[in-house]
């Protein structure tokens, strides 16, 4: 009980002191607010692209059209801002033009975002040309490919007239036929790209945590080490239960972190609608959670998350008990953040394809402690990995953080020895080795 006791002290300590750091406090405001700007920049990009309609110059010297381009090109152009809910945002206004000098002239006078010329070769086939002020700009990029599909379906429409196809046989030929991607498993369930994102954004996720709070950890260490306050605390506590209260205080302290980010991104996910459809025009559609988060995946975020932090925490303090100063943490930590890094990469090429997700290799290595946080919760995201994969891998991965914390506070412990000594291999493998 009285270990328990002084894990316990030692956890509420660790969070109390370094939630009052202004450090902690100024960089939870600054990632909250990166969250916020993050989900409010696609309706920041169409105030900034698509708060006024565009006005393009419309020339017309061919003759025997299928239908009225005039008209044809306003509801072609504006098809996509129309099912999107916001017609006003981003949308097109076709201006009739008598000749193309004078439509490209109000085009370099900033009259006209661009002018668009139809003519009819001498073979029979219409031709457009389409004229901007700046051909290197995103947005007249994203504006010329609208006109030239707008005008290959016109010209399409024109061909099948020109052959004495009816406009509404015409309506039947674009009919869009049905198709569907389904796995070849039909136990699988989730839309195979709602799948793959989810299991990209959560290897992301743990990979950050670990990397990010890891580090904290170890910084922790230094600091006590070099005031030697450690030696302090050590005769206390034992190693093991001080590695404990660390990993638990700056544990608790990610945790408060990250329901801030959460409670942040779901605001402005949810007030992401109204505010576009009161700056935009439109109707609000709602937000939606991706098909693929299941109530059990998230539960299988929260155990790899746990157990991943334990597990390279742990060692991440071992590390910082070997060094002197705060300029030699990255030097100590770069192994684990190495073995951190492969695992994450790893999980990310066998989730796009660039490595064979259903290879023996890769399921071994998904198996493996130090990789299976990152690689299991996309395995299981994709349906490439069962209820029995999981399971083992969470019994391995909780076998190994049993002895990595073994090791840890060998090392730990006689790493306040080490105080003013460069660590070499041979004095930490003589630590490891004899405790001393």
């Amino acid at each position: 009980m009285n270990g328990l006791a002084n894990v316990l002290t030692i956890a509420r300590r660790e969070f109390t002191v370094r939630a009052r750091t202004r450090s902690y406090r100024i960089g939870t405001v600054i990632v909250v607010v990166a969250v916020l700007l993050f989900a409010f920049l696609p309706v920041v990009g169409q105030l900034i692209a698509g708060g006024e309609e565009k006005s393009i110059a419309l020339v017309v010297t061919a003759t025997d059209l299928p239908s009225e381009p005039q008209a044809t090109f306003t509801v072609l152009l504006n098809a996509s801002q129309a099912q999107g809910g916001g017609a006003s945002a981003g949308s097109y206004k076709i201006v009739p033009v008598g000749d193309i000098a004078t439509a490209r002239q109000g085009v370099a006078d900033g009259k006209y975002s661009g002018a668009l010329s139809i003519e009819r070769s001498a073979g029979g086939e219409l031709s457009f040309t389409y004229f901007s002020k700046d051909t290197n700009s995103v947005q007249n990029g994203l504006t010329s490919a609208l006109v030239q599909q707008a005008a290959q379906s016109f010209a399409v429409a024109d061909r099948l007239a020109r052959l004495g196809i009816e406009p509404g046989e015409q309506a039947n030929l674009f009919a869009p036929v049905a198709y569907q991607l389904e796995a070849a498993d039909p136990n699988q369930a989730g839309a195979f790209g709602e799948n793959f994102l989810l299991g990209f954004g959560l290897s992301i996720l743990i990979f950050m945590t670990i990397i990010l709070y890891g580090s904290w950890i170890a910084m922790s260490v230094v600091e006590e080490k070099s005031s030697r306050v450690v030696e302090v605390v050590l005769n206390a506590a034992t190693p093991f239960q001080l590695l404990g209260g660390k990993v638990l205080g700056v544990g608790g302290l990610a945790l408060l972190q990250y329901l801030a980010i959460i409670a942040a991104a779901l605001v402005a996910l949810l007030a992401q609608g109204p505010i576009t459809s009161m700056l935009l025009g439109g109707t609000s559609t709602g937000v939606g959670l991706p098909a693929g988060l299941s109530p059990g995946l998230l539960v299988l975020l929260g155990v790899y998350g746990v157990l991943g932090f334990a597990l390279y925490s742990v060692l991440f303090a071992a590390a910082g008990s070997l060094a002197n100063r705060q300029e030699d943490v990255n030097q100590v930590i770069m192994p684990m953040t190495l073995l951190a890094t492969a695992g994450y990469l790893i999980a990310i090429w066998s989730n796009i394809g660039l490595l064979d997700p259903h290879s023996g290799v890769i399921t071994v290595l998904a198996l493996f402690p130090f990789f299976s946080p990152f690689m299991m919760l996309s395995r299981f995201a994709n349906g490439d990995a069962g209820l029995l994969d999981v399971a083992a891998s969470i019994a391995l991965l909780s076998i190994t953080i049993l002895g990595a914390l073994w090791l840890a506070s060998r090392i730990y412990s006689a790493g306040v020895l080490l105080y003013g000594q460069r660590p070499s291999i041979g004095r930490i493998w003589r630590v490891i080795r004899t405790g001393a």
